[in-house]
């Protein structure tokens, strides 16, 4: 049923398109924005929780190198919560019921940007109405094959990782978009940092003690089973470090289960939010983790990662862990990761630990 109803609504989206634009034809475009002076820009980013975290420095880059600019986002229901404490951003929520989005048509309107720019790396009918209903003058694509009229398509990297592309998309607006030195960090307030200071002081051990183990996933293919975590765990305590079991709060009686069958795990509390795991996972050593935006989460934070991932995507390598040490494990089929074993994992845990925790204190002289 939750398939041909995303049929009709990207039908209903194409069908508005189509009477948006009737007769449109390609032609050539340029690759940049002809004048650079901007005084208001609208991302698009109504997509996924991973997807906005790492799009997030890139838009404090874009207000740095266009000082006094007006900066919007169309951010959907669920990622909008990553920008809950930025200042002077303009969100427009998308939703997919007609009377919402028509809505928040109205609202990217009212906004009336001289740019907007499609952070999909994809055809995306919903961005380009966005883009259109908006009435920006320049409307930014990636330069890809595809059927959607936007009238400034921009030469980024097709090698290397996805925030090459994005940062290149961006540097469409006409100033060059940099990825180094870039403020990754998502912004907490004192209600999240409290929750987790609360947690560590009653636990009585340090994050940085902890090494952090995912078990929830976004799909039943990435599951992989309470009794590899407690293997991986053992692995974890064997080194001197605390594994920190972190779930879903329908995942509860998992991570109790992991804690069953390896005592010395530690069951982190109900995260009410993401920002409150932002809080909970700072400062810890390593994550462990099945590919999900808490890998990305914890990018952002500079904690280095363990990860596990589906071979579904050939384009996945881009998509890896950004700008920090990192061990990824490919399962040999898109079923189910349990190719990737428990000494795997525990295998590539050691090398990050000796790669981080030793090296750190090793002294590079002896």
């Amino acid at each position: 049923m939750a398939g041909v109803l995303k049929k009709l609504e990207i039908l209903g989206r194409r069908t508005l398109h189509r009477a948006l634009v009737p007769g449109w034809s390609s032609g050539e475009v340029p690759e940049s924005v002809p004048d650079d002076r901007l005084q208001r820009i609208l991302i698009l980013r109504q997509d996924r929780i991973g997807d906005m975290i790492m799009t997030l420095p890139l838009i404090r880059r874009i207000r740095e190198l266009y000082p006094g600019i007006r900066t919007g986002i169309v951010a959907s229901e669920y990622n909008r919560i990553i920008l809950k404490y930025e200042t002077e951003l303009d969100v427009i929520t998308y939703r997919k019921n007609p009377g919402g989005f028509i809505s928040s048509l109205v609202e990217a309107r009212n906004f009336n940007p001289d740019a907007a720019v499609d952070m999909h790396m994809h055809d995306s009918t919903t961005s380009f109405i966005y883009a259109l209903s908006s009435g920006a003058r320049w409307k930014l694509h990636i330069d890809r094959e595809n059927s959607l009229p936007f009238n400034i398509r921009v030469k980024a990297p097709q090698d290397g990782h996805i925030m090459d592309a994005f940062a290149g998309l961006l540097s469409g607006l006409g100033r060059k978009v940099e990825t180094v030195g870039l403020n990754r960090e998502i912004t907490l307030s004192k209600e999240e940092t409290g929750f987790a200071e609360d947690f560590w002081n009653r636990s009585g051990i340090l994050p940085g003690d902890c090494v952090a183990v995912n078990i929830s996933a976004g799909g039943e293919n990435r599951r992989w089973g309470t009794g590899r975590y407690a293997r991986v765990c053992s692995c974890i305590l064997d080194l001197g470090l605390k594994p920190l079991i972190l779930h879903l709060p329908s995942d509860f009686e998992a991570a109790c289960a992991v804690h069953l069958s390896e005592p010395g795990a530690l069951v982190s509390p109900v995260t009410p939010s993401i920002l409150h795991l932002a809080a909970l996972i700072r400062g810890v050593t390593m994550l462990v983790s099945p590919d999900t935006s808490v890998i990305h989460l914890a990018a952002s934070c500079g904690i280095p990662v363990v990860g596990m991932y589906l071979p579904f995507d050939p384009s996945l390598p881009r998509w890896y862990p950004w700008d920090v040490k990192s061990e990824v494990l490919m399962a040999s089929d898109h079923i189910s990761l349990d190719s990737i074993t428990p000494e795997m994992v525990s295998e590539a845990v050691r090398t990050l630990v000796s790669d981080t925790v030793y090296g750190v204190q090793q002294d590079p002289d002896q």
